[in-house]
């Protein structure tokens, strides 16, 4: 089913205008813009907030161009009010049972293009269309796989490298940081000119819902640490740091994020180390999240391997000091706010987690540090270099007023 909230745009040719003397002269026309707020659902974590965040930054952005944007109703979605970009009088809501990551997704896709005929499909994803009838544009925010091997069988590794050869045929890939760009060019490859790095920004905030403390969690003074469990998240050199503890850890370890069953929590972690004060608290709901972003004493980010880095962001907007590892794509984004530690240094983030625990004025800098980076990633940036190449790839002008 598909619903339209406000009417379509009807006229979608370029159509000339006659000046004065008699000479054609060009009207730029609409652009429609085929948008897909699938990978919004609850199961795209870190995807899904960009999938959210870009789109509504998108719709604030002046200028009459339209959005036709794909939704599945049977998606579970706890995080986001969708409903005012249903009714927005720039959208056309379309609802289509295409499961994100159905097998037969691409085909279903290009069906619905075929119908909409957009200018150009814009995706915060990587699975490409088959047979658009327009310009494509996916996102890769990272290819973690093709450097690491974990996380995938046989079967969905060959799929993962398959949809990639597709996402080659795009008109652009868009990816998250000056790392994934040289990356993808690199591993898939592509040429550099079709890869752009367009930063991301601060996310809005979630519903008007008050902060609300985790039921689960006993400890008040605590270190947090976001995201889900696969092994190049590196929960294990956390669990080793406060084995290094021993019997009194500066403070308590909290995780929160999915558990994926293929991987061991951080609590089992902790338990296979010994470390004490360690407890996994598994998915929370936004409300609670909120709640441990705003009283842990500081974040720690030990993954090995990112394209952006959502949970430092979130930090930063907190004002709450951050420890992460030492890789090329936190340092883009975090060279001096955060303390960076080796990945597997163990003992290093004992230190510096007890460091940072027993002094004030420290966390007070990093704090401070933290709220200027925050400010200074803004997601109407995101979303203007976002347009400018849909134009490009649109090969249209689409006017701002």
């Amino acid at each position: 089913m598909a619903r339209a909230y406000r009417g379509r745009p009807t006229n979608r040719k370029h159509q000339p205008r006659v000046t004065g003397d008699g000479a054609a002269a060009s009207i730029p026309r609409r652009v429609l813009i085929a948008y897909d707020l699938r990978y919004a659902a609850d199961h795209f974590t870190g995807i899904g907030t960009h999938a959210h965040a870009l789109f509504a930054a998108l719709l604030e952005l002046p200028g009459d161009q339209r959005y036709a944007v794909l939704w599945d109703p049977r998606l579970e979605n706890r995080r986001f009010d969708l409903r005012a970009f249903a009714s927005h009088p720039r959208v056309t809501w379309h609802e289509r049972a295409i499961a994100p990551l159905g097998p037969a997704s691409p085909l279903q896709l290009g069906a619905w293009l075929r119908t909409v005929r957009p200018d150009v499909y814009l995706s915060p994803f990587y699975f490409a269309p088959v047979g658009a009838p327009c310009p494509v544009l996916l996102t890769i925010h990272d290819v973690w796989p093709l450097r690491l091997p974990e996380g995938f069988s046989w079967a969905r590794g060959a799929f993962y490298r398959l949809s990639l050869q597709l996402a080659r045929r795009a008109r652009f890939i868009v990816t998250s940081s000056r790392f994934s760009r040289g990356e993808i060019v690199e591993l898939l490859p592509m040429p550099e000119s079709r890869v752009r790095a367009i930063r991301l920004g601060v996310p809005p905030a979630p519903r008007d819902e008050e902060p609300r403390r985790p039921d689960a969690l006993a400890p008040e003074r605590f270190a947090l640490v976001v995201g889900d469990n696969r092994p190049r998240k590196n929960l294990r050199t956390l669990a080793r740091a406060w084995a290094a503890f021993g019997d009194a850890p500066p403070l308590a370890l909290v995780s929160a994020g999915p558990n994926d069953p293929r991987y061991p929590s951080l609590a089992r972690l902790a338990s296979e180390s010994g470390a004490r004060d360690v407890h996994s608290l598994g998915w929370v709901g936004e409300p609670e999240l909120a709640w441990l972003y705003r009283n842990a004493e500081m974040i720690l980010f030990p993954s090995r391997y990112e394209g952006f880095g959502f949970p430092l962001v979130e930090a930063f907007v907190h004002g709450r000091p951050t420890i992460a590892a030492d890789i090329p794509v936190l340092r883009e984004i975090a060279e001096g706010v955060t303390w960076f530690v080796p990945v597997d240094a163990d003992r290093e983030w004992a230190d510096a987690v007890r460091t940072l625990s027993n002094d004030a004025g420290l966390r007070e800098t990093k704090s401070r540090a933290g709220h200027v980076r925050a400010a200074e990633l803004r997601y109407q940036d995101t979303a203007v270099e976002t347009l400018d190449l849909v134009r490009e790839a649109a090969g249209a002008t689409i006017r701002r007023r």
